[in-house]
């Protein structure tokens, strides 16, 4: 009796091993149209994990598209374009262990969906979801460890009678790839010193690899219980697709990773404003100005001096035009991020990147001692304060709140408002002027909550609070113990107003008190002028005739305490201990025991370990 239209015989489904075993026109039109919206649908995850590293959607509209493929091939270049630079950021596992299901998952589909189409399709078929993951995922050494695992599920020895034990088999080189990529050198990796942190490090990898088990397992089960008709693949990756997407977006959300792209570029660890030795590159210049001068008397150190003006003179200039340039794109990429994502919880963090950026300038005084390109930003721009002010206003109890109450004040002294800066110093004090910090909340919930808790959102601009409300004590007390009853505040705006790393603090300094002679400031302007010596023996000798000649000073205890300070700095540590026990025991009214007390406990610390 020969069989039914439409069902299959035993010999039939024997018969069948793919998709493409189904001969009829119906069927392979239907595989055709199912395998086109399955490469749509991959291509778009792999653009979600381009975006996940980037910001951007679309890998091959980007400038220096083709050079940043090419670098991914350099094995000297410590790239992002791997897994352990996706979990490193631009959001980290370690920051948001959310990421850890989000990246396991994305990875898992990355995996598996070729592998499927080559055991389901035949390889071919494959090869466009191979290429999704090298050129818009932009991860090619994971396309070519697919390629491989394709060739080994497609190779006719190497299938087992179990599909599934045929897909395992094929995971062989992607675990390789992971493992190698697992102990790439990274500088960010080596700053893992917490067991956890590296654990979370390597949990997306170890997610993709059992999910990507998981998932071939149902596809397979699947595919074998209606006979391997064509329809399979799309429903797991559509799922695949839209569980890290709602995990992310619900648990992570997209002004995470916005405001991490912001963080990277213009934060605290922006590579722009990292500190770089050019002596080499000066010493190169002073070379070739002394041979270019062959027929010329003047001698090397002339040529030198002069080569090291033309040096000042031209980072001096440059760095104007580059911050100028590089702020205004720091405060359009906060803005940015602010009419985005106005209710997120890193909004003072971004009003603080941009402010600290407005803030920041070249060091030339580190280039005249060590021919070192440095920046300092402790010295507000009047730019920034719209910044200071935001925070200030919209998010007083953020820890960048005492940071901008700080800078504010500083601002205020310089324009002459004295009352509102010891007023915003009283807020300073009163709001993060406790001496015993907070007590962390402990975590409720098993290990596995503590293990997934969420770094909190200023924790990494590095904002150490406990230094602020020192800062803002020993600012408040200058101020209000020098209102002077003959100048006024005159005395104080002009000292503000200059920047303590000018090549010129001293001599303007020098001035104010030739402007204003006998102001009650002049001791602590003698104390600025001898801080500001650069050799040791110098502010050394300065501090002591400060402290001999201004002992009912208000500057006297700060003077003896930064006597201790340069006497530890000078290794001189009998007479550091000594400055300090003076402070301790003859400053009781001032801020400057409890600092005093802290170095001699460091002291006491340094004995201790050498003996």
């Amino acid at each position: 009796m020969s069989a039914k239209p439409g069902n299959a015989t035993a010999d039939d489904r024997r018969s069948i091993e793919d998709v493409w075993s189904r001969t009829e026109p119906k069927y392979r039109r239907r595989a055709i149209v199912l395998l086109i919206i399955n490469v749509c649908l991959f291509a778009g995850l792999g653009s979600v994990a381009y975006w996940l590293r980037t910001g951007v959607v679309f890998a091959p509209r980007v400038e220096g598209y083709a050079e940043q493929l090419a670098n991914t091939f350099n094995p000297t270049t410590n790239n992002e374009h791997t897994p352990t630079g996706l979990s490193l950021g631009p959001i980290s596992v370690r920051q948001v262990p959310m990421m850890i299901p989000v990246l396991g998952l994305i990875l898992a589909a990355l995996v598996s969906i070729p592998i499927l189409v080559t055991m389901l399709y035949r390889i071919t078929c494959a090869l466009p979801f191979v290429a999704v993951v090298g050129f818009i995922a932009v991860m090619p050494w994971l396309a070519i460890a697919l390629l491989a695992s394709c060739l080994l599920v497609s190779l006719s020895p190497l299938r087992f009678r179990s599909r599934f034990a045929s897909c395992l088999l094929s995971l062989l080189p992607v675990v390789l790839y992971f493992f190698m990529a697992s102990r790439q050198e990274s500088a960010a990796v080596d700053a893992l010193a917490d067991p956890a942190d590296r654990v979370k490090l390597l949990a997306p990898l170890i997610v993709a690899m059992i999910a990507s088990a998981v998932v071939m397992g149902i596809a397979l089960i699947i595919a074998r219980i209606v006979n391997y008709r064509p329809g399979v693949i799309a429903p797991l990756l559509a799922a695949l697709f839209l569980t890290p997407a709602a995990l992310f977006e619900f648990q992570v959300g997209r002004d995470e990773l916005h405001y991490r792209l912001l963080e990277r570029e213009f934060g605290p660890g922006s590579e722009y404003f990292v500190s770089e030795q050019i002596g080499d590159a000066f010493e190169m210049a002073v070379d070739r100005a002394v041979a270019e001068k062959t027929n010329d008397h003047a001698s090397y150190e002339a040529v030198r001096a002069a080569v090291e003006l033309k040096w000042l003179f031209a980072l001096d200039a440059d760095a104007d035009l580059l911050f100028t340039a590089y702020q205004d794109r720091a405060a359009l990429a906060a803005d940015r991020f602010l009419r985005l994502f106005p209710d997120s919880c890193y909004a003072p963090c971004a009003l603080f990147i941009q402010g600290r950026a407005l803030d920041m300038r070249v060091n030339l005084n580190r280039f005249r001692e060590k021919h070192e390109l440095a920046f300092y930003d402790d010295f507000p721009n009047a730019r920034s304060r719209r910044c200071w002010q935001l925070i200030e206003s919209s998010f007083p109890n953020s820890s960048t709140a005492a940071d901008a109450l700080l800078r504010l004040a500083t601002l205020d002294v310089r324009g002459g408002r004295v009352d509102d800066a010891i007023a915003r110093l009283e807020s300073l004090e009163k709001a993060f002027g406790s001496s015993d910090p907070p007590a962390d909340d402990p975590v409720a919930g098993t290990p596995m909550d503590a293990l997934m808790q969420r770094e909190s959102a200023e924790e990494s601009l590095a904002i150490v609070v406990g230094q602020k409300a020192p800062a803002g004590r020993r600012l408040s007390q200058l101020l209000q113990r020098n209102r002077d009853p003959l100048w006024g505040d005159d005395p104080l705006v002009s000292m503000m107003q200059l920047d303590p790393q000018s090549t010129f603090y001293a001599h303007n300094l020098r001035g104010i008190l030739d402007r204003y002679p006998a102001c009650q400031l002049a001791d602590n302007i003698e104390l600025a002028i001898a801080l500001a010596h650069r050799s040791a023996s110098e502010r050394i000798e300065s501090l002591e005739r400060c402290v001999a000649e201004h002992s009912d000073g208000d500057a006297w205890c700060a003077s003896l305490y930064e006597l201790g300070l340069a006497h530890q700095t000078h290794r001189s540590m009998p007479k550091a201990r000594e400055s300090y026990d003076r402070v301790v025991n003859t400053c009781g009214d001032s801020v400057w025991p409890e600092q005093a007390r802290a170095r001699l406990r460091q002291l006491d610390r340094v004995t201790a370990d050498g003996v």
